[in-house]
């Protein structure tokens, strides 16, 4: 071999190496590219799955009718000088009776109801669980009541309400222990209404749903349920809540 194709041979050879060695580093930077763009692609629908849950664990399931209120949770109980009740559920956000529900969020109140006299400006409250506690004050409003809202993630066991010098404990329990699902609640109203309301329906009519828990002496307690239209037009019941029994109808 002579000189020359010495000098051939050898820059064949380092050429091919250079070229193979190339070819290397741009398959190894493509195949980072894919590895990056693959590992982004998961972080995506890991986080588009989390903010799903996340939404879906602010409520219970999400009801097929329009559901304007609901009542999910009813704690009460009374002293001799104060009677309180702590409601959990789910509603409107500004309730307007149009047959439909929009805006609707969790929800949490606390109601204290003086049974001496109803002159205080204020009262202050502090709820107590198992392990957690929850306090704050209460003014009352323009139409004399004691209501306010609250973020509540604890079961309420005692209230303490306290005005001046003058403080009241009060063990709290629920009135919805052992008492029928809302789902159940709401199927026996429907199925009331029935014949009316499967022929609205025929006719494209909606109604929203609005339920909650009501009493007149704080000893008997009653599921409300309304089929409300737009305006004044509503169809109710009064439900017992443990036997299903509706004790009046409009």
């Amino acid at each position: 071999m002579n000189k020359i194709q010495t000098f051939v041979f050898i820059w064949r050879k380092k050429y091919l190496k250079t070229r193979i060695n190339g070819v290397k580093s741009t398959y190894i930077l493509r195949m980072k590219r894919k590895i990056l763009l693959a590992i982004l692609a998961v972080v995506i629908i890991v986080a588009s799955l989390s903010a799903l849950v996340a939404c879906n664990k602010k409520g219970e399931e999400k009801p097929a009718e329009p559901i304007s209120r609901i009542t999910r949770e009813y704690y009460a109980g009374e002293s001799d000088l104060f009677a309180v009740v702590v409601e959990k559920g789910e509603r409107e956000k500004n309730f307007i009776a149009d047959g439909k529900a929009t805006d609707v969020c969790a929800f949490a109140t606390v109601s204290v109801t003086p049974l001496k006299t109803n002159d205080y400006e204020e009262l202050a409250y502090e709820l107590k669980g198992e392990t957690s506690t929850l306090t704050g004050s209460i003014a009352r409003d323009e139409y004399g009541e004691y209501k306010t809202d609250v973020t509540l993630d604890f079961v309420p066991k005692q209230a303490i309400i306290t005005v001046g010098e003058t403080k009241s404990e009060i063990d709290l329990v629920s009135v919805l222990e052992g008492a029928l699902s809302v789902g159940d609640i709401i199927n026996i109203a429907k199925a009331e209404f029935k014949d009316t309301l499967d022929k609205e329906a025929e006719l494209g009519k909606e109604r929203e749903i609005y339920l909650k828990v009501i009493t007149g002496d704080r000893e008997n307690y009653f599921y409300y349920v309304s089929f409300i239209g737009d305006g004044v037009d509503y169809l109710a019941v009064l439900i017992e809540p443990k036997t299903g029994k509706i004790v009046s109808k409009k």
